[in-house]
């Protein structure tokens, strides 16, 4: 491959990761909002919850932030843990789910910050 095509692909893969890490308050605000409606009983909610965590399981690693793919998976299957349960959710079960949507958002903030610090090198 020739520089100026190498240097292209740099670039371009740059912007999208800019532009992935510049859409993840979006992420995290569908994770909030989908867990708030699970706790007002909105039975389509731990889907959705299971669906967001899925696809930044996904995402993530692709545009080379593995963290938080490790974060997103690990929350998808309590997430699907949780689904597999036949009784109701209870307090510590949305505690749980809590501490995973503040792990996917703190995976964001920490890529963020090395985003930064390695593009301002």
């Amino acid at each position: 491959m020739s520089d100026d095509r190498t240097e292209q692909l740099k670039a371009a893969m740059k912007a999208l990761r800019e532009e992935y890490l510049a859409a993840s308050p979006e992420r995290v605000r569908e994770l909030s909002e989908a867990l708030g409606r699970l706790r007002s009983r909105d039975a389509a909610a731990l889907g959705d919850l299971l669906r967001c965590f899925h696809r930044l399981a996904g995402s993530g690693g692709s545009y080379g932030f593995p963290e938080i793919t490790d974060r997103s998976r690990e929350a998808e299957r309590a997430v699907a843990s949780l689904g597999a349960e036949t009784r109701p959710l209870e307090r510590a079960d949305f505690a749980l789910l809590e501490r995973h949507v503040l792990a996917v958002a703190g995976a964001f903030r920490d890529a963020q910050r090395a985003w930064v610090t390695d593009t301002s090198s």
